[in-house]
């Protein structure tokens, strides 16, 4: 498997703090709680430096596809209780989590991806478990949209993105029976924290 972030690994944290201050981070961490108590899969975390301060209550599952975002965040987790490892993410029969962290990663699929995606992840789910997402929106002003734009451009040549806009994220989710319980914008909008669970959990 092909390492396309092999390039922005040693940089890219730095980068998007450069671009981003901590709005990333803030976005990563707004719905945290409750830690200890949680079985976590994280799917695409990157270098984990952005869980690096409470990664003492980390425990459960860290997927990467990239072997070179993958060492750095077992380096910077060292100190969590997670289990790493280097492939797409598959549900495995018995293994369920109470939550997980989609954080920035949806926004490399298809549309067709993503949903096939929510269906893996639903079986890895236990009764009350909930996503917590964080991701890009559509912008809200002629600077985002030049940004979105240019970020969509260097991750396609950078990285082997394939999509040209950003997923509907809402209407894949609520088209898949999830529910949003709730949300927290930044940026204006732009940028969205959400935590959301299987219908068929709602009650």
């Amino acid at each position: 498997m092909k390492d396309h972030y092999n390039f922005l690994a040693p940089f890219y944290n730095r980068l998007s703090k450069l671009v981003f201050a901590d709005q990333l981070m803030q976005a990563k961490s707004y719905f945290v709680e409750n830690l200890s108590k949680k079985r976590l899969l994280i799917i695409g975390g990157g270098d984990g430096l952005d869980y690096q301060d409470f990664q003492s209550q980390l425990s459960g599952e860290y997927w990467e596809i990239s072997h070179a975002m993958l060492s750095k965040a077992k380096v910077n987790l060292a100190e969590s209780n997670l289990t790493f490892h280097l492939d797409f993410f598959q549900a495995e029969k018995g293994n369920l989590f109470d939550e997980v962290w989609l954080h920035f990663v949806l926004d490399t699929m298809e549309d067709e991806e993503i949903v096939d995606f929510l269906e893996e992840i639903r079986k890895s789910m236990t009764a009350q478990g909930r996503i917590y997402l964080a991701d890009f929106f559509p912008p809200k002003n002629t600077y985002q949209r030049f940004m979105n734009r240019s970020m969509i451009l260097f991750f396609r040549i950078t990285a082997n993105h394939k999509r040209t806009n950003l997923p509907d994220y809402e209407g894949i989710f609520l088209a898949q029976n999830w529910v949003k319980n709730a949300e927290k914008e930044f940026l204006g909008g732009w940028m969205k924290a959400q935590v959301w669970k299987s219908h068929a959990n709602i009650g």
